[in-house]
């Protein structure tokens, strides 16, 4: 298979597209209810043609029916499994219980079939998922993610073609599917719809009287303003590298005056053919400067973790959490009086209008392996068909603050996801981070430049010592 990088063209369609897919909800006092008023046009209920969106009736805004998409056909039900045992590999131990709740269904509708969940940390997974998978036949599905990690598996073989699937035609919301086709042909269901953006503590926004920043000058304002009050004004996991990465998707977003000439300088420095040392490139690792000179990270910000970051935000010590709408489900686990407090706002690193005023993502794909026997591919792919179903997809996303790739959800059972979906109103583009599809020999010693430069590094000194390492790198 030939991995091919998206095109502006279809990362715009793209964008595009999502903004009519998952829940894009509303304040609790919304109340979706046809007829009733309402405070955000474009906002939804779900991905049916029974959901509720808010639109403009009389120049008064109200909840009317919409179809948000036309090629949607009727949802079919999942395939049935034979007997056996396989493995299902993730990095979500957050996630372990409601998926169990799933994976229980599956095994009640299908006797003789047992799956087994097989969970490591998403930095393990990053590192070990494919050594562990490509040598392990029983890892029937298994999950990667968007850009690098994916195109390993499907270089090496190991991803079976699902798109000719019923399912995967008429249960999946279609757009969704860009970052698992390769050559026009679909490895994988992209299952999540992510948005990564941070969230906000919006009762103590509220109590303090602070508004959320729109721009870069905001944005240090409310830093000093936040530390002067005894909160850490950013709670960034700076130590937990796949975490702390995720600032950078809002550094690059507006970075440049177009799309095309940031992914243009993301492709020269993933080849080679350009270095950390660039004025680009050199005016973000400036920005991560200003946010640690404004009093915006914690002290000691790059021994401060992904464990340590939601603990804060949860016990009420943090303003903001740097994360994405997958963290929400670990503050409330942490804190459920936290439960419908959690807001979310794109992060603006520019005093300019912006390009984009948040971040999008389709990841957690879910693939079956293609050097599995014949029997668990018809066990895993029937998995995936059952997870495809509209009810076990509600069942995932409610329990778990996520938003699904699949269509007929309804996501108004869940507090947190209505509370930061407003997110979706916004002109959002695909999480620019994973265009660097050199992970180990780039990205990672380019994102742990831009993490010490946070904790105060002398700049241009590191982005010199990280040029070097990439070179070297991409000679090797």
């Amino acid at each position: 298979m030939k991995i091919t990088k998206l095109r502006t063209g279809v990362i715009t369609a793209l964008v595009a597209a999502l903004a009519l897919a998952p829940t894009v909800i509303a304040r609790a006092a919304d109340t979706p209810t046809l007829g009733r008023s309402c405070s955000a046009e474009g906002i939804s209920t779900g991905t049916s043609t029974d959901s509720l969106v808010c639109k403009s009736v009389n120049g008064k805004l109200v909840w009317q029916k919409v179809r948000l998409g036309a090629n949607y056909g009727t949802p079919v039900s999942a395939l049935r499994a034979p007997k056996g045992t396989i493995e299902f590999h993730h990095w979500r131990p957050e996630d372990k219980a409601v998926l169990q709740t799933i994976i229980d269904k599956f095994q009640e509708a299908n006797p003789g079939t047992t799956i087994n969940q097989v969970i490591m940390s998403s930095v393990d997974y990053t590192n070990l998922a494919y050594s562990k998978i490509s040598t392990n036949k029983k890892a029937a599905v298994f999950v990667t993610s968007r850009g690098g990690q994916f195109d390993q598996f499907a270089k090496a073989g190991l991803l079976k073609e699902i798109g000719d699937q019923r399912y995967m035609k008429q249960n999946v919301i279609q757009s969704a599917l860009t970052p698992a086709t390769v050559d026009g042909k679909v490895y994988g269901l992209p299952y999540q719809s992510l948005f990564n953006n941070p969230i906000y503590n919006a009762d103590m926004f509220a109590k303090n009287g602070w508004k959320v920043p729109t721009n870069w000058t905001q944005l240090l304002a409310f830093c000093k303003t936040a530390k002067s009050a005894g909160v850490i004004p950013f709670a960034w996991p700076a130590a937990t590298r796949g975490n702390a990465g995720q600032i950078l998707n809002a550094f690059l977003m507006n970075s440049d005056s177009s799309y095309a000439s940031m992914a243009a300088h993301v492709a020269a420095i993933d080849t080679g053919k350009e270095d950390l040392q660039t004025d680009w490139f050199k005016a973000i690792a400036n920005k991560y400067k200003a946010m640690n000179d404004a009093g915006c990270f914690p002290a000691n910000v790059t021994g401060y973790n992904d464990t340590a970051a939601p603990a804060d935000f949860a016990a009420g010590k943090a303003a903001i959490y740097p994360t994405g709408s997958f963290g929400i489900s670990t503050v409330v686990k942490l804190n459920p009086a936290m439960s419908g407090k959690i807001k979310m706002f794109g992060m603006i690193t520019t005093d300019s209008k912006p390009l984009y005023e948040g971040i999008t993502n389709n990841t957690f794909i879910l693939s079956v392996n293609a050097k599995a026997s014949p029997t668990d591919q018809k066990i895993a792919n029937a998995f995936i068909s059952w997870l495809a179903t509209p009810a076990m997809a509600q069942i995932y996303a409610v329990g778990t603050s996520q938003h699904v790739s699949i269509i007929n959800v309804d996501y108004s059972a869940n507090q947190d996801l209505l509370n930061v979906s407003d997110i979706m109103g916004k002109k959002l583009l695909l999480a620019p981070r994973f265009l660097f599809g050199n992970v180990n020999g780039v990205r990672n010693p380019m994102e742990d430049a831009l993490i010490a430069i946070g904790g105060g590094a002398d700049v241009n000194k590191t982005l010199a010592d990280a040029s070097k390492t990439i070179k070297s790198n991409l000679v090797a």
